[in-house]
């Protein structure tokens, strides 16, 4: 549930409005006094068609409710585009090439500001068997402000057209001070880097396996060597369980709508499973969801999903994965050793991971 402010016209008045959504965006409370009696209730169809459910004690025309459900519609796509981007870094190479991956990718977003934010500890903790004290000084506000501008310098070479380049730094946990400047700047994508080959296991502990969970923005992973290219096609893999309930598809789609890029769409299933009759269902929503932005759909078998949805990524040159991981497990599948070992493209492919609806 959100609740945002719209303004629309109603015949000669400006009206504004409080707005608030209920079950993933298919239906809206409208209220031009907080707490109405009577508040107007619109419905939204996953693929965006609108109608009345309770008109409210308003008299408002047919074309008063078209001018409010545009102003509700322009206000989402506002809350899901990506307006303003954070970039993780700890000065590694691998988060130095995310920030400038994350640059470039600004562009094709129209993005607007790019964060640059580090977190950073101003007190030693005592050493324990999983994090033994390095003997690393410990990093203060000024060194760490001069370290994240050098990045942010670097960055101004390349031409960034009107895209202003912030930065961030403070010694919260970086879980809690990623989501706390998710919420105060309005973040569209939070994008970190990830090592290549058999360091993807650094993922797998500290603070990234938190952010991976409860990141509340969109999460960008980027690979240690790739390098950014206008993206042109996209996978989006998915699974076939409560896909219209669960699948974050205004997020996605208004994602998809900043690229401009071509959408497959990928279901991978264990060979010794069968189609049953929820699946056909959920394969009719899956069609419902997206069949107006003409996407490719394929459904193909695989022992490992991580695996299937790679393989076919690299078979059919996509720039860019999308998933919606409903377990960590599922995640974590993507960065096991053995599959790395077996699959070195991964360590060009950058992974979008949305949160469930």
């Amino acid at each position: 549930m959100e609740t945002f402010s719209v303004k629309f016209k109603a015949g000669s008045l400006n009206l504004n409005a409080i707005v608030t959504e209920y079950d993933h965006h298919q239906k809206f409370k409208v209220e031009l006094v907080t707490d109405e009696s009577d508040p107007i209730m619109l419905n939204r169809s996953p693929k965006g068609d609108w109608n009345i459910l309770q008109f409210g004690s308003r008299n408002f025309s047919e074309k008063d409710f078209e001018e409010l459900e545009w102003a509700i519609e322009t206000q989402l796509i506002e809350i899901y585009s990506v307006k303003n981007m954070l970039v993780l870094t700890d000065y590694s190479d691998e988060s130095s090439n995310a920030a400038h991956y994350a640059a470039a990718l600004s562009q094709q977003l129209n993005t607007q500001k790019v964060i640059l934010y580090h977190s950073y500890e101003s007190m030693a903790f005592p050493a324990t068997s999983f994090a033994p004290f390095s003997g690393v000084p410990v990093e203060t506000h000024a060194k760490s402000i001069e370290n994240v501008n050098k990045l942010k310098n670097e960055l101004q070479t390349i031409e960034l057209g009107r895209t202003e380049i912030e930065v961030r730094t403070d010694e919260r946990n970086l879980v809690n001070g990623v989501n706390a400047l998710v919420q105060q700047l309005y973040i569209g994508l939070v994008v970190a880097g990830a090592t290549g080959k058999s360091g993807l296991e650094r993922l797998i502990g500290g603070n990234t396996v938190d952010l991976i969970k409860n990141c509340v923005a969109p999460l960008l992973i980027i690979p240690a060597v790739a390098k950014f290219k206008p993206i042109k096609t996209v996978v989006f893999a998915c699974d076939l369980k409560q896909v219209s309930e669960k699948t974050p598809v205004l997020a996605i789609k208004t994602f998809l709508h900043a690229l401009d890029a071509k959408l497959l769409i990928v279901n991978v299933d264990d060979v010794e499973k069968q189609f049953t009759p929820e699946t056909i269902r959920e394969m009719t929503h899956l069609h419902e969801l997206w069949d107006e932005h003409e996407p490719e759909y394929h459904y193909i078998e695989h022992p490992n999903a991580a695996e299937g949805i790679m393989g076919f990524a690299r078979e059919k040159g996509a720039d860019l994965v999308i998933t919606v991981p409903k377990q960590y497990g599922f995640f974590e599948g993507f960065f096991h050793r053995s599959i790395t070992e077996k699959l070195s493209y991964r360590s060009y492919l950058p992974l979008l991971l949305f949160r469930e609806d």
